[in-house]
């Protein structure tokens, strides 16, 4: 039995109907996904600060101690941790193409001395009792999403030291 015209028009309008109803879907999946992992980043963010704040308080005042941390951090950023008492030897040392953000937070005296830093990622913390050898400031790119250090406790301060 051939199909009447009132037919073969309404199936155009259910095909349509569902067209926009996966769009809407797929259009608002995405969308919670996208601020899903904006969280994490950001929690993350906020985990990596009140650990680090955590070990260097813990370890400062225990002259001598020393622990081997590792900390989350977004794959594509970095860790870097300043020793603001020698803030014109870490302007002399860093490298030209170093992030401006960075620089001017050092020679304008702002009380930050822990960045984490990406293309979309700009975090910067005072984290308390950092001390670092020459050149004053360390940067550590993650390894499967985490950066490793040793740190040392120096009596009221915490030495950051490079894993070999």
């Amino acid at each position: 039995m051939p199909a009447k015209r009132g037919q073969l028009s309404s199936n155009v309008f259910i095909y349509l109907f569902a067209i926009i109803v996966i769009a809407l879907i797929l259009i608002f999946g995405y969308n919670y996904i996208s601020k899903t992992k904006e969280n994490l980043v950001k929690t993350d963010l906020i985990l990596l600060k009140n650990k680090l704040a955590s070990d260097i308080g813990a370890i400062s005042s225990d002259y001598g101690s020393s622990k081997k941390v590792s900390y989350s951090v977004p794959e594509s950023a970095e860790l870097c941790l300043f020793d603001l008492d020698k803030k014109d030897e870490i302007l002399n040392n860093l490298p030209a193409n170093f992030n401006p953000l960075v620089k001017d937070s050092i020679q304008g005296d702002v009380k930050k001395n822990t960045f984490v830093l990406s293309n979309s990622i700009f975090e910067s913390y005072y984290i308390n009792n950092i001390e670092i050898n020459e050149p004053y400031f360390e940067c550590f790119k993650p390894i499967a999403g985490k950066v490793s250090f040793t740190i040392e406790g120096i009596g009221n301060q915490a030495l950051i030291l490079t894993n070999p």
